[in-house]
């Protein structure tokens, strides 16, 4: 293993890639503004009255009106968070980040370097970092810190290496164009002999705050990052330490917290016995990695325990801050979060900026589904203004079956030679036995448009085929995007897929049977003509191999009824048939 100083390193040939109501859009809670008003009643008769009040010079507490008021009381809570965790460590005078590659991976988009650097006194940090390779004129990226859940492994869990968990923050992040840097906590992967005993924190919390912040030093060191759009983002233990590490850093313009808070009252991983032994519910809180004073000072009571959650959270306020809360969390009860929103909606709403508090509940347990972290990476590029322009019509991300399925194709990577890619007439077929081989994925979702293809090409790259059959376009035209848009994604796709030197094979758009309820049949298969002529153009104009159906189960005007089932265009077993037989012409070995 080669270990080079990396204080200078560059990257050869570096691509860029809710306190009254809720407002339920596409599953992501929306806080509306609250107006304060002069809070001129008693201060227990108010939601979020202990948060929204401050102690004064005369050691009297007083509502917060106002957002200098709210500074007293923030750095009162962030105090109050040190008695609890230590003080944080000072942050003057820094040696030198004297960064070690240990080794480096490229990949198609970025480059992941193993590094190690250098924190403070003999203490040393272990971290991936991901730098996006840009291959036209160099620019400032945005920057993310990933922090990773309680495992062994430590930081690879964020770049998917691990069997439990499935969400690689990480490595998502920097396929979408960010830096992203990904340190081991203390305890865990290469940090796992860490002696907690012997170093100067007083809570394995708050070293893991000085290494996180010393990860944003790094990042701000570096030419290729935006010091201005840097955040935090992580998962349970993650989760609620990119909170920690978002309450103390101001430089961090957005938090993520995927399964990482409730209030204290309402936590409870379900260990009764663990509970009654280790005298509290708390306890977990209470580990040698953790907060060994919530037990040592504050005998795990959540009454003594100086912060809360909401509390914390309101401390990063105006900046943005996202939170994925399912709604079957066995540890972090959705009751606390969701009266810990109200409370801090009133802290955004203090600073008028309510949008940037965002919390989604998904139906789901401890987890961060891959529609969640399609969210939140949607929110963070709005709050970095890389949000890109919204397209009219219909989106792939409306779409919940197109998460699920991606789920699935995410355990699914061995190596085919062949991919189905498209919609709910590829997702029909069992195409293995109509091919009679068993090198073919199915890469088939239901209700699935061009640009939800575009989307997820790379889980085609991935398993490394020899060529790719392509049928899609009607989703398209039932959402009324516009032709000119189809046939560009469809060109995109070609010259993608030959990118990566996998054969495109295109398929027209087969028309519906006069029995089809959701569009006017007759007008549809007018559309429909209109966008095969231009597929059938495009086929020629990119030399592309192109199979029509329409010949063969239609008759020129309507798709046969024989050949469709009841609802006039999904296929019946022998539209499947003669499908199958045109792909064999084609593939024959």
């Amino acid at each position: 293993m080669i270990v080079k100083n990396m204080n200078n390193f560059k990257t050869s040939k570096p691509f860029f890639c809710w306190l009254i109501s809720i407002i339920t859009i596409a599953g992501i809670f929306f806080i509306p503004a609250i107006s304060l008003g002069n809070i001129q009643v008693k201060l227990d008769t108010i939601p979020g009255s202990a948060l929204l009040s401050y102690k004064n010079k005369e050691k009297k507490y007083k509502p917060v009106q106002n957002t200098n008021e709210w500074l007293l009381k923030r750095q009162q809570i962030l105090d109050s968070m040190q008695a609890a965790m230590g003080k944080l460590p000072c942050r003057k005078e820094f040696l030198p980040l004297n960064i070690q590659l240990l080794d480096s991976v490229i990949t198609k988009t970025y480059v992941l370097y193993n590094i190690r650097f250098t924190v403070t006194n003999s203490e040393t940090l272990p971290a991936f970092l991901y730098v996006p390779i840009q291959r036209d004129r160099k620019k400032k990226l945005p920057a993310m810190l990933a922090l990773h859940p309680t495992g062994m492994c430590g930081k690879k869990i964020t770049d998917g290496q691990d069997t439990l968990y499935k969400n690689a923050i990480a490595r998502e992040l920097a396929e979408r164009g960010y830096v992203v840097i990904a340190p081991d906590y203390p305890g865990f992967g290469d940090q796992k002999d860490y002696d907690f005993k012997a170093d100067r924190y007083q809570s394995g919390t708050m070293k893991a705050i000085f290494d996180n912040m010393r990860c944003i030093d790094l990042l701000q060191s570096r030419p290729d990052v935006n010091p201005d759009k840097i955040g935090v983002i992580g998962h349970s233990l993650g989760g609620h330490n990119a909170i920690f590490t978002g309450a103390f850093d101001t430089r961090l313009k957005v938090t993520v917290s995927s399964c990482g808070w409730t209030l204290m009252h309402d936590y409870f991983n379900g260990d009764t016995a663990a509970a009654e032994k280790y005298g509290g519910k708390l306890w977990p809180w209470a580990q040698e990695k953790y907060m060994p004073l919530l037990r040592d000072k504050y005998q795990l009571n959540p009454d003594s325990i100086p912060f809360d959650f909401d509390e914390i959270i309101s401390t990063i306020a105006p900046r943005a801050f996202f939170s994925n809360s399912p709604m079957n969390d066995a540890n972090f009860n959705i009751d606390g979060v969701k009266k810990a929103v109200i409370n801090i909606a009133m802290v955004y709403n203090l600073y008028q900026v309510p949008a940037n508090l965002r919390v989604c509940y998904p139906d789901s347990q401890h987890d961060f589904p891959l529609r969640q972290r399609w969210q939140a990476y949607d929110f963070i590029d709005s709050v970095f203004g890389l949000t890109p322009t919204v397209k009219p019509g219909y989106s792939f991300k409306s779409n919940a079956h197109y998460f699920k399925r991606m789920e699935l194709f995410a355990t699914q990577k061995e190596q085919k030679n062949i991919v189905m890619l498209g919609n709910s007439l590829t997702e029909g077929g069992h195409w293995e036995s109509l091919l009679q081989r068993n090198d073919v994925a199915n890469r088939g979702i239901g209700s699935d448009v061009t640009e939800g293809y575009i989307n997820r090409i790379k889980d085609v790259f991935e398993i490394t085929p020899k060529i790719c059959f392509v049928e899609g376009g009607v989703n398209d035209l039932a959402r009324q995007v516009p032709q000119k848009i189809i046939i560009s994604n469809l060109a995109t796709l070609i010259d993608t897929l030959r990118s990566e030197n996998i054969i495109p094979v295109l398929n027209t758009v087969t028309y519906v049977a006069d029995n089809y309820r959701w569009l006017e049949p007759d007008t549809f298969n007018s559309s429909i003509k209109k966008l095969n002529r231009a597929i059938t153009t495009l086929a020629k104009k990119k030399k592309v191999m192109l199979i029509d159906l329409n010949g063969k189960i239609t008759d020129g005007t309507y798709l046969l009824k024989k050949y469709a089932v009841e609802d006039g265009i999904h296929y019946t077993a022998e539209t499947y048939r003669l499908w199958a037989k045109e792909i064999m012409k084609i593939t024959p070995n």
